[in-house]
């Protein structure tokens, strides 16, 4: 029931976190996802 909110959660906070990064422009646009490979 609740699996869907801490999904949102989870996603909302990344997304955050990366905004954050990029804004104080640390991030080279590296996504923190599951996969590192890059087809």
């Amino acid at each position: 029931r609740a699996t869907w909110r801490h999904k949102a959660a989870v996603e909302a906070k990344k997304a955050l976190s990366l905004g954050k990064s990029i804004l104080s422009g640390r991030s080279t646009f590296v996504y923190p996802t599951d996969e590192d490979e890059e087809s």
